[in-house]
């Protein structure tokens, strides 16, 4: 998964996917076009939505709108989660194409994001339906790409019709979106930086704060601090290369941006609780088992 901008590739005709995501690994702060429904199976897991952060349980139903900036936390105890994501493209067949799918956007955005907030009877129509999306795409029957859309459409007409909405101000929703664009920034400078030397002036200068006031934004608005948030980056890189790439520990610590294999080896222990040796391992045997 790519760390800033996800680019995920779905069919033009059909831009729809859906997977199963465990939650034993770190999703670093990224963003797509997509929208993304997360469905907890099973366990918890945190999620972290532009300057906010989400306790998922099970059972639990969390929307995410195109464009949000979003990470996930990982869990040490057994979790998964469906992931359904689709491009508002899929509605451009029905009524006024581009001008519907204008006016379903920021539906995405402003819906109460975690169902806890929805009541009993709301949060189990919408339950329903992505349970029919799941037993649609896993059966994979004729027609059951008109299904998906069919339930699709139920799941937008729900949001427009019982989802409780945000409300914001014109002042609150421009700062949010002040936020974002110095966030964004700052993250995508990390993506294409992050093998190198990057230093807290470098982080401040992308979002147009000084050291001292880019330090207390970044915290706030993203939930740790600077440092934090670029070694669990590299951290998620060294995840991938290790369980994808048959490099030693010494290419892989500085392939993600660790200029010792010290420093690498006692960051690794902090966030994953193991060795960098230990976690290869682990996520051996688990593929080996499936």
């Amino acid at each position: 998964m790519e760390a800033w901008f996800e680019k995920n590739v779905l069919e033009p005709d059909f831009p729809f996917r859906l997977f199963i995501n465990e939650g034993y690994t770190s999703v670093p702060h990224h963003w797509h076009d997509e929208i993304e429904i997360i469905y907890m199976v099973e366990g918890g897991v945190r999620v972290g939505v532009n300057n906010n952060i989400y306790n998922l349980s099970e059972s639990d139903i969390f929307i995410i709108g195109s464009g949000d900036i979003h990470y996930f936390l990982p869990e040490y105890n057994k979790s998964s989660r469906v992931v359904i994501q689709f491009n508002l493209a899929i509605f451009d067949n029905i009524a006024s194409g581009i001008e519907e799918r204008q006016r379903l956007r920021p539906l995405f955005h402003r819906s109460k994001r975690l169902s806890s907030f929805w009541g009993k009877e709301v949060k189990y129509d919408v339950e329903k339906q992505i349970k029919e999306l799941i037993r649609e795409y896993n059966e994979k029957k004729e027609g059951y790409k008109l299904a998906l859309k069919a339930r699709l459409y139920d799941l937008v007409v729900l949001l427009l019709r019982k989802v409780p909405i945000e409300t914001l101000t014109f002042e609150e929703d421009s700062k949010q979106r002040d936020v974002l664009r110095r966030l964004e920034n700052v993250f995508e400078f990390v993506e294409n930086n992050y093998i190198s030397d990057i230093t807290l002036e470098d982080a401040a200068k992308e979002a147009g704060f000084s050291v001292y006031h880019f330090s207390r934004f970044f915290k706030q608005n993203a939930g740790m601090t600077f440092g934090q948030y670029l070694n669990n980056f590299r951290i998620t890189k060294a995840e991938w290369f290790l369980i994808n790439d048959d490099d030693n520990i010494t290419e892989i610590a500085f392939k993600s941006g660790f200029n010792s294999v010290k420093t690498f080896n006692r960051v690794f222990k902090e966030i994953k609780k193991c060795s960098p040796t230990e976690y290869r391992k682990k996520q051996n045997m688990r593929i080996n088992e499936q």
